[in-house]
Order: structure tokens, then C-alpha cells, then sequence
């Protein structure tokens, strides 16, 4: 079983994050953040403490990786997309000015700009977590026997139909009992029972943590991936747990 370490992972957005560490020989560090006015996610992975060997990121909007052939210039992560797009970038810490370079110890992201053949736009990334080792070739094989693939799809699934109210669907991928961590705790015991408290359980908080919910490359914990900033956890049969804030 692979260790995933979790390091920003539950931070509230506009809060300062941590630094990644460098402990690790070869790390894949995932990243959140946008190209212009378009969110991406994606993962680097690192050795020899600052090494960039591989990377790929993927557009909130579909889903879909996209590899990158990695190299350097001087303190620039330079990454090259099969369509013609490059990534130019370096990396910031907490501070206020984002240069020069900090070590990759203290970083908290990377900045920087991306070029196709249409123009440049502004990137700006943070670090997410990581995970010890390259980019695992079967990330929830711990949890499940599906493909990656069909199992990220059920949870698209379940917050699609979350969200737009569809509740036998949606409770058809529940694992119950459901835990709820609120002010008051509580447990749904059966999926008729989440169906009649649906409102108390779906708050209008959860169904916004939902909406911007990215349902790939998700964080693995104890056999459970998490979605948002933990507002919902999932085994290989469902939702375990929704967490109010």
C-alpha cells in the first residue's frame, strides 16, 4: 500500500499553505490551480529532491489528462503539451513577492505563464498533497477492483444526481451507515432514511462544496478517497461520510 501524505489538502481557500517537504527520494506532488480563467489540476513528480521527470494536468471541465515532456531552464519548470502548449514556470512561497526562486522545500506552488498558438495566459498553482513514489498506475486499487476510470465516474455520478435532486439515484451509491459529522452528529442508517432526511443531510453549504468538487486524481486515505476539502468521503461501495462545516 502506498503512503499519501495529505498537506493542503483541507485548507480553506485565500489561507496561507505549507511547504511541500522533500523527504522523499521521488515524490508525485498533485497541484490545483488555473490557466487563465480556466481551472486544472495535475501531478509532478520529483527526484532528487528538485528533479522534475514527469507530469501531465488535466481541465476541471473534462477530466481528461494531458501529458507534458518536462525539463529545465535555470529555475524554470518548462513543460510541453502534445498540442503545441508550453508551460513556463518557477516556484513561490509564502512571501509576498514571488522571486527570486525559492527551494522547492519551501515552496507552496508554482507561477509562471502558459503559451499556445493563440497567445500566453497567467498560471498560478499550488501544491495539494503527495504521494511517495511516481504517479501511481492504479490510484484506488487499495479500495476497489473497477478501473479508475469506472470508479470516478460512479462519484460524477453521485454528485450529479446530488445536485440535481435525483435521491434514489444518488442514495444508490451510499455505503451506508452514512455518518454525518455536523454540530450534532448523527447516522443514517439505511438509504430510505437519508432519502427522508435529504434537506439535513444535502445543506445548501455541501451542494456548493459539491459543484466545485473535482472528482479525479482524488485523495486516498485509509482506503477512502476524499472530495472538496473533505466534505464527503467515499469506499468502493459509496459515501461513507458528509462532513458540514
Amino acid at each position: 500500500m502506498r503512503r499519501w501524505l495529505l498537506a493542503t489538502a483541507l485548507a480553506a481557500p485565500g489561507l496561507s499553505l505549507p511547504a511541500i517537504a522533500t523527504t522523499m527520494p521521488e515524490r508525485t506532488c498533485e497541484v490545483r490551480g488555473s490557466i487563465g480563467p480556466y481551472r486544472i489540476g495535475g501531478a509532478l513528480t520529483l527526484s532528487d529532491g528538485e528533479r522534475l521527470v514527469a507530469a501531465h494536468y488535466f481541465y476541471v471541465r473534462t477530466l481528461v489528462d494531458i501529458p507534458l515532456q518536462v525539463s529545465m531552464d535555470g529555475d524554470q519548470f518548462v513543460m510541453r503539451e502534445p498540442g503545441g502548449g508550453t508551460f513556463r514556470l518557477h516556484l513561490v512561497g509564502n512571501g509576498p513577492a514571488p522571486r527570486p526562486a525559492v527551494p522547492f522545500g519551501q515552496a507552496t506552488g508554482l507561477q509562471g505563464t502558459w503559451t499556445g498558438p493563440k497567445g500566453s495566459l497567467p498560471v498560478a498553482l499550488i501544491f495539494d498533497w503527495e504521494v511517495s513514489g511516481p504517479f501511481p498506475a492504479r490510484r484506488y486499487g487499495d479500495i476497489t477492483a473497477e478501473t479508475d476510470e469506472a470508479f470516478e465516474k460512479r462519484i460524477r455520478n453521485f454528485i450529479a444526481d446530488v445536485l440535481h435532486g435525483r435521491k434514489e439515484q444518488a442514495s444508490g451509491f451510499v455505503s451506508c451507515p452514512l455518518r454525518i459529522n455536523a454540530s450534532h452528529r448523527a447516522t443514517i442508517p439505511d438509504r430510505a432514511a437519508l432519502v427522508a432526511r435529504w434537506t439535513r443531510v444535502f445543506t445548501p453549504d455541501i451542494l456548493a462544496a459539491l459543484r466545485h468538487a473535482v472528482p479525479h486524481e482524488m485523495f486516498v486515505h485509509e482506503d477512502q478517497v476524499m472530495i472538496g476539502h473533505g466534505e464527503a468521503w467515499f469506499d468502493g461501495t459509496g459515501a461513507v461520510a458528509i462532513n458540514h462545516r
